[in-house]
């Protein structure tokens, strides 16, 4: 049974794979003369009108599990999926992961949509989905966008700057008061070492998603990782509590923030997948 459930995990990530590969990838020139690498993603159902955004974490890109896995769901319920790597990122648009924050990230999101209003494919209102510090930026996009923004997906967001130091605190105490010491620690990815800027936390302090909440009037669904000592779920079922609108939560069983293992991509694929169909949001408008 373990031999057929790891064919299953290959296939899937071949099929992920080719899915990927068959996607335009487009270098879009900001305002600020910077190039955002982006990818879009099921474009032969532009007839549908259905748009989404995909947001990665810090220090990831656009290829990271938890993007390809609601980009999956999402294609699968019939959207055009527009996935990026933002600056400071480890993907394509480059720069330096030390100059990472939540104010780049929300700009980015914002000179992507902004470019994709441009193209054959735009449609409003749009889904927009984030992990982490992505997380937090869609969820500011939405508040400050309420208009365009018709479903929020935020996987283990950010909920706020104060917040993510404390849980860091309290869970990772040795590791984050060094973090805050130096200023920066070392993070290792494909052999190759990143520094990761305290300054990305300060920064993330002028963010707090409880404040914004009653201007988020899209359905959201918040997903949490049951063992995230990043952004543990008690601090996003407090945003949960505090939307007014239609609103789900789900807690993805024995998973880490970054939701490495098979079983936590499978239920991250399906919460979002069940989310996206009209039997799961009885109260939204048809």
């Amino acid at each position: 049974m373990k031999c057929l459930h790891f064919i299953v995990f290959v296939l899937t990530l071949f099929l992920l794979e080719t899915a990927n590969s068959l996607a335009e990838e487009f270098n879009i020139t900001t305002a600020a003369g910077d190039t955002l690498s982006v990818d879009v993603d099921n474009r032969d159902n532009i007839s549908h009108g259905k748009l989404a955004f995909i947001q990665h974490g810090l220090a990831a890109d656009r290829n990271h599990q938890v993007v390809r896995q609601a980009a999956r769901a999402f294609i699968d319920a019939g959207y055009v999926v527009v996935a990026f790597d933002s600056r400071h990122s480890l993907g394509k648009s480059g720069q330096d992961v030390g100059n990472a924050r939540l104010t780049t990230f929300e700009q980015d999101l914002e000179d992507v949509v902004s470019w994709a209003q441009t193209q054959d494919f735009y449609a409003e209102p749009f889904a927009v989905s984030g992990h982490s510090l992505g997380g937090a930026s869609v969820l500011q996009y939405a508040a400050n966008h309420p208009e365009k923004t018709a479903i929020v997906v935020a996987v283990a967001p950010v909920i706020s700057g104060q917040a993510w130091e404390n849980a860091c605190m309290v869970n990772m105490t040795d590791f984050c008061k060094n973090w805050q010491k130096n200023g920066n620690y070392a993070y290792q990815y494909n052999g190759k070492e990143y520094l990761i800027s305290y300054q990305t936390v300060e920064d993330a302090k002028n963010f707090d998603a409880l404040k914004i909440s009653d201007n988020i009037s899209a359905d959201v669904l918040l997903i949490a990782a049951q063992n995230d000592n990043i952004i543990p779920p008690q601090d996003i079922n407090r945003l949960y509590e505090k939307l007014k609108f239609v609103k789900q939560m789900t807690t993805v069983a024995n998973s880490k923030h970054n939701f490495e293992l098979e079983q936590n991509q499978s239920d991250l694929y399906q919460a979002i997948s069940h989310f996206l169909t009209t039997e799961s949001l009885p109260e939204k408008a048809q």
